[in-house]
């Protein structure tokens, strides 16, 4: 289907209109001011992840991304974006209504963001390096009160200060100082492509490391990428093969809540306290109740993450009759590896009267999908185009394949977490409440469209989807949309004013549904640990009972939505644009809410509960004010 058949709302976006200049850990921030209705909130925190929203929230849950868009990377549906260097790509398209979404039905509430990364092209092979340095600092501190300052405010109000606060009148500590720095980050990517009219090839690495402005914090990455595309079968069968591989290290600093936090402790802990002591231990009061040495909880504690991703693709497309029927084959797997390591130092407050404390814990998810599906394209008399598809999905997840342990009270410092053992505790260790689930889906989908002279445009798709996670009674789901475009650009009236270039008016509606981010286990009736009791020859004995109600009535949430669109452009397309309305509600959310114990198990049951409403106006302009042979003006404006 050509641009100009499209009947739905879609943002395409090329890789040279993409943002640059920055330090970017996610795709997701290369389109920030690019799409109208896309809200990208990023943190000076190398470590976290950006908060991606299309046209407001669709859900109450914010866990495992279920309020992100649904991403699709080389028409892969749910793959991993850290799997993806910025520099890899080559393309974004943001699929902004149901009417374009629900073919992904019920992963599509969020929208969609359809990835296409660089291939390789018929020609002798090109090397290509990009790379950038940055510096990140704190362009401005909080406000607080210098030593004297705080004296001064004590004595005014007739207040003293405890002398265990402090060693002498002379210190002045400026704790925001004490814990930031100039964080500098650099990247690089090397590629290579290449081929033959028959194959081609791709290949690139990239390195990442992202230093953040508190000490302590920064990330580095590698990802590495391969594929190959090859024509076989005198052109008939096309196959594709990559395989996508990432690792992350990540050094994070104590950000807990009850005053356990780097960023709180900078600004709570008095400035009359020196950072050591007279003998040369981090100054603290133990007397204070949440209240930390900020540069102690920076140097004694070790919080440390690594991750490994690791996916593999598989395509094939069967040119059954050429221009006109294909059938495509997608299989991919997807590994996921998050190592998790903790130390807190023997003289941490933040684990006082521990000794030292060490945790450890290791956890995969995997993912498989297998996609098959057919296409037919015909045009009749040059005026009358229709297409059709039908297709399958399976899909299955694996979570917390895995296991945890802790230990306590060490002699020694010197080996942190990596040798548990030396912990003299007999406490039971700490063997952490994740636990192994699979998730099963299936989904038949079709769509047929029409289009009259590349005038008149009608899509319609409806996907039907089966998931293991909700509740006997409603674990099938259907997500119907229809769309119409009329291309008014191409009636003679509109011809006659010479004033438009291009006009269309869209309009659709649809339904689409969430599933991300669920428990798998979330309508079922779950049991785990529940205190400990003495059995009749005096042992202690670990009890179990419920802890989760099951609701077989449990179902989809779903988001329908309606949309109008107007495209337009003047002087020779120099000037383009979009103006959209959208009305978009959500019905059947999921929360827990409290229920009596006499009828059930537990007190709380996750349920479907409550409505979301959003509804707006975009705007959208682009404007090419040059134009020359090597010189040229881009600007865009979103609202």
């Amino acid at each position: 289907m050509t641009r100009k058949d499209l009947t739905s709302s879609i943002t395409s976006i090329k890789a040279e209109e993409l943002n640059k200049g920055g330090v970017y850990s996610s795709p997701g921030q290369l389109l920030q001011g690019k799409v109208p209705g896309l809200t990208i909130t990023t943190s000076s925190d190398p470590n976290s992840t950006p908060s991606v929203t299309l046209r407001g929230a669709s859900t109450f849950r914010d866990t495992d991304g279920a309020q992100e868009p649904y991403y699709v990377i080389d028409g892969i549906p749910g793959a991993s974006i850290a799997l993806v260097a910025p520099d890899d790509i080559e393309s974004i398209d943001v699929l902004r209504d149901a009417s374009a979404t629900a073919i992904y039905g019920s992963k599509a509430a969020n929208g969609v963001i359809i990835i296409t990364t660089k291939r390789g092209k018929s020609g002798s092979a090109s090397v290509t390096y990009n790379g950038y340095v940055a510096i990140d600092q704190v362009t401005k501190r909080w406000d607080m009160m210098s030593a004297s300052e705080h004296r001064k405010y004590l004595s005014d109000n007739g207040l003293t200060m405890s002398s265990a606060d402090y060693i002498d009148e002379t210190t002045d500590t400026n704790w925001q100082k004490q814990v930031q720095r100039t964080g500098i980050s650099h990247n690089h990517n090397v590629s290579i492509t290449g081929g033959t009219e028959k194959t081609n090839y791709s290949a690139s690495l990239n390195y990442m490391k992202n230093e953040g402005v508190i000490k302590g914090t920064d990330l580095d990455r590698v990802i590495a990428r391969a594929m190959v595309n090859t024509k076989t079968l005198q052109d008939r069968l096309d196959l594709g093969f990559s395989i996508n591989t990432s690792i992350t290290n990540q050094n994070k600093v104590w950000d807990e809540k009850d005053g356990l936090s780097v960023l709180d402790a900078m600004t709570y802990y008095l400035p009359e306290s020196p950072v050591f002591g007279t003998d040369g231990k981090y100054f603290e009061n133990l007397a204070h109740s949440q209240y930390y040495n900020p540069v102690a909880l920076i140097e004694q504690n070790q919080y440390k993450l690594r991750n490994k991703r690791l996916q593999g693709v598989a395509k094939a497309t069967l040119h059954i009759l050429p221009e006109e029927l294909t059938l495509d084959a997608n299989i991919s797997y997807q590994s996921e590896t998050e190592n998790e390591n903790i130390y807190n130092d023997i003289d941490s407050k933040a684990a006082l009267n521990s000794g030292g404390y060490a945790k450890r814990n290791t956890y995969e998810n995997t993912q498989k999908n297998l996609e098959i599906f057919a296409n037919y394209n015909k045009t009749f008399i040059d005026l009358h185009k229709i297409g059709a598809m039908i297709g399958y999905s399976w899909q299955e997840n694996n979570y917390n394949d895995g296991f945890q342990a802790t230990s306590k009270e060490f002699t020694s410092d010197a080996l942190g977490y990596y040798n548990l053992g030396l912990g003299s505790s007999k406490d039971r260790p700490d063997y952490g409440t994740k636990y192994f689930t699979t998730l099963r889906m299936i989904s038949f989908f079709g769509r047929f469209n029409y289009s009259f002279n590349s005038k008149y445009m009608f899509q319609a798709t409806v996907r039907r989807d089966g998931s293991s996670a909700f509740g006997k009674n409603n674990r099938w789901g259907t997500f119907p949309s229809a769309s119409l475009a009329w291309r008014m650009s191409e009636e003679n009236f509109i011809k006659n004013l010479n004033l438009f270039d291009d006009l269309k008016f869209r309009v659709g509606y649809g339904v689409s549904g969430n599933s991300l981010g669920f428990d798998p286990l979330i309508a079922s009736v779950l049991y785990g640990k529940s205190g400990s009791f003495i059995n009749s020859n005096g042992e202690v004995v670990s009890a179990i009972g419920a802890t989760r109600n099951a609701n077989p009535n449990l179902k989809w949430e779903r988001t329908s939505m309606f949309n109008i669109g107007l495209d337009f452009g003047f002087f020779g397309n120099r000037l383009t644009g979009t103006i959209e309305y959208y009305d978009k509600r959500t019905s059947d959310l999921i929360a827990d809410y409290a229920v009596s114990t006499t009828k059930y198990l537990v007190n709380w049951m996750t349920a479907n509960v409550g409505e979301i409403s959003n509804k707006g106006i975009e705007l959208s302009l682009n404007a090419t004010p040059v134009q020359k042979r090597y010189f040229s003006w881009n600007t865009s404006i979103n609202l």
